[in-house]
């Protein structure tokens, strides 16, 4: 699937904003359904299929995680140490 720009659509009832990214289009839905989802088929039809955003962006998305600082790690782990024979 060629790579498109960033367009509404009305799909099933459901307002979705389909971006390009990478080989797959990824669409946010809200409604009924809401959240991330790729696009594996566009029939010729305008049809599409979709599958849930399995990325690991999109999964700590839908978490609400970000990604701990050294300072954060360590308060919780302890300070990083080198590996094993590295110094």
């Amino acid at each position: 699937m060629a790579a498109r720009s960033i367009q509404p659509a009305h799909i099933l009832g459901l307002y979705a904003i389909i971006s390009p990214m990478e080989s797959h289009a990824h669409v946010k839905l809200s409604g009924d359904r809401a959240g991330e989802y790729v696009v594996t088929e566009e029939r010729p039809d305008g049809s599409l299929t979709l599958v849930p955003d399995t990325s690991f962006g999109a999964i700590r998305k839908r978490l609400g995680t970000e990604p701990a600082t050294l300072a954060e790690f360590e308060a919780e782990h302890g300070s990083v140490q080198p590996p094993d024979g590295e110094g």
